[in-house]
């Protein structure tokens, strides 16, 4: 068995940290307070590109029907529980078949992305330079938006497949830096932030859910602010994982619990959006700033506890297995009755070539 990669461990605790941070914020204010923005613009110019990334460098394409329908089956349970819980709430979300709701988009693009994996692994040159071309040009489709995931899929791929073919490598290396050199890639990385913030840039174009028609520009000009954003997340990307260190401990735990933080977290702060959404009418903006970084640190501790994990794992495997194995139990028999009849065929045919 080869050694844990604490590194990795640790990079995905902290930035689904970073994911709850960012929704706490969000639910405070929509990008309008000048400090709050401060926050919003570092977490969201790069915390998505960096997560997708640090998928791909566990992506395998074996047993694909198994991950595929895990991620499925985790989907179509938390979508009508999301949906009872914000009507609960008297929230009232918008219901679209099409559309999967809120943080529920990262399951559905998963499966994009687990669906890719085998032709990454088998043409991986190939699959570089479409990944790139769906990210930068993907916004002329005049359709492209929220449905089915497709937008964020197509914008945040590139991360997926560079994880997948050479992520070990640029976490092991941006590691091994030293201690100026992590200085340099931090503060690379945090001038495109600050143009960023000065310019107000459109928070949209972090999301990766538009098209060009609807960010009003034209074709050019949506490819190059895809590909600002794009080299700015990527960059942020090597310098955040320069200073995770590669040693065990309770990050990593988050880390190999997050798919619950992320999923569970929700609850949370749907629950929370009333209240926050008119805490600065009474609270200074940086009252709600640290308040918000302890309350995320809370709710990560609480979705990181084993039982939360265990439970969401067993959920999905099991029922991924109940699925599948009716499927199996009818495909086997077929394939090995093909394998029979083709068999003895192909060695009367090698032995003619012989």
């Amino acid at each position: 068995m080869g050694q844990r990669n604490h590194r990795l461990d640790r990079a995905k605790g902290a930035l689904v940290y970073l994911v709850v941070l960012g929704h706490l914020f969000a639910a405070v204010t929509p990008w309008d307070d000048a400090l709050l923005r401060v926050f919003q613009t570092v977490i969201y110019s790069f915390h998505m590109p960096a997560f997708v990334f640090l998928a791909g460098i566990t992506a395998k394409s074996d047993r694909l029907p198994q991950r595929v329908t895990f991620f499925l089956v985790l989907l179509a349970t938390a979508l009508p529980l999301y949906y009872g819980w914000m009507s609960l709430l008297g929230l009232n979300p918008d219901f679209d078949p099409l559309v999967p709701y809120w943080i529920t988009w990262f399951l559905l693009a998963m499966v994009w992305w687990t669906l890719s994996t085998p032709l990454i692994e088998r043409f991986p040159r190939a699959l570089l330079g479409i990944s790139l071309l769906a990210a930068l040009f993907g916004g002329i489709i005049p359709t492209y938006d929220y449905e089915l995931s497709l937008s964020r899929t197509l914008v945040f791929w590139p991360f997926f497949v560079v994880g997948k073919l050479y992520g070990s490598r640029i976490l092991s290396w941006a590691g091994d830096r030293t201690n100026p050199q992590k200085a340099g890639l931090a503060l690379a990385a945090a001038l495109p932030m600050l143009l960023f913030y000065l310019n107000d840039t459109d928070k949209i174009w972090f999301y990766g859910v538009r098209n060009f028609e609807w960010h009003e520009v034209p074709v050019p000009e949506g490819a190059a602010a895809r590909a600002i954003v794009g080299l700015s997340a990527a960059l942020s990307t090597v310098a955040f994982c320069s200073f995770v260190s590669n040693k065990p401990g309770y990050l990593g735990t988050v880390g190999r619990h997050s798919l619950a933080v992320y999923l569970l977290h929700g609850f949370v702060i749907r629950a929370l959006n009333p209240p926050l959404g008119q805490s600065l009418d009474h609270v200074p903006s940086w009252v709600m700033v640290l308040s918000c970084i302890l309350l995320a640190g809370l709710i990560t501790w609480l979705f990181a506890l084993k039982p939360f994990n265990a439970g969401l794992r067993a959920y999905g495997e099991g029922v991924t297995q109940v699925i599948l194995s009716p499927l199996y139990r009818i495909l086997l028999p077929a394939i090995r009755a093909t394998t029979r009849r083709t068999g003895p065929r192909r060695r009367r045919n090698e032995s003619d070539a012989r």
